[in-house]
């Protein structure tokens, strides 16, 4: 996978981790919406620093694990209907914990800290500092956006950073593994930037104003769907077990009186 860090998989994996390793091949049986999501979650986990040296097949070999224990736990119990609850929640519970909320961190913080780094491109630009070199100064800073430049730069070099004819270079490739719409935008400006030479820093602050715009907006858009999106937790973990307790208490008194 290209989520894998190769310099953390060098070295010995524990005995759980290798059996994981070894379910890898049920990847190719997962649903292709499902994978792309985690593949999605893993890459920005690992851009944040979590999950280093986890590759896809890994990951999905762990939620599916996880549905076995889910289940086991439940039919110890001694009941089907608590081991079907306990197969879905534990899955979920860790992809909402571990990968899901903390890549939509990443991701976030990532879209803010943007505009800012395009406005500083443009002022790099702008005091007559080639765009290549710009872009290698600039990563070294801190935050998940100089990190992801970083990761881009690592993957093929500074010359192979921006795309040549067909040779795609390591920003759109990195920004289509990043399952970022708007960060695929960015690559591509960035590449058409290079190639016309001339206007680089008007463009580049161009493109910062309309991130920063983008950011706004959906920034906005979230805020007014936080709503939506509380619900299904609320269900999940408040109601579903109050009506739980409820029937249980109230039909208690007639079993006891039928049996």
């Amino acid at each position: 996978s290209d989520t894998l860090d190769e310099s953390a998989a060098a070295a010995p994996l524990p005995f759980w981790r290798a059996m994981l390793v070894a379910l890898g091949p049920v990847v190719k049986y997962t649903p292709v919406g499902w994978l792309k999501s985690i593949e999605s979650q893993l890459y920005w986990c690992q851009l944040a620093g979590r999950w280093h040296g986890w590759a896809l097949p890994e990951m999905v070999a762990a939620h599916l694990a996880l549905l076995g224990v889910g289940f086991a736990l439940g039919v110890m119990g001694g009941d089907l209907m608590l081991g079907a609850m306990m197969t879905a929640s534990i899955p979920f519970l860790f992809n909402t914990l571990y990968l899901r909320n903390p890549a939509r961190k990443a991701e976030r913080q990532f879209s803010a800290e943007l505009p800012e780094f395009v406005s500083m491109l443009a002022a790099e630009v702008g005091a007559d500092v080639a765009l290549p070199e710009a872009v290698v100064r600039l990563s070294r800073g801190q935050g998940v956006c100089a990190a992801w430049f970083r990761r881009a730069i690592t993957l093929k070099g500074v010359g192979g950073l921006f795309s040549e004819g067909a040779n795609e270079g390591g920003m759109r490739f990195e920004a289509r593994q990043s399952g970022n719409a708007d960060l695929v935008g960015l690559a591509t400006a960035l590449d058409n930037i290079k190639k016309r030479g001339t206007g680089a820093r008007e463009l580049l602050s161009q493109t910062a104003t309309s991130t920063a715009t983008r950011y706004a907006t959906d920034a906005q858009s979230r805020a007014e769907k936080v709503g939506a999106d509380i619900i299904l937790p609320m269900v999940l973990f408040f109601f579903a077990p109050f009506v739980a307790v409820l029937i249980t208490v109230i039909a208690s008194p007639l079993a006891i009186s039928l049996f």
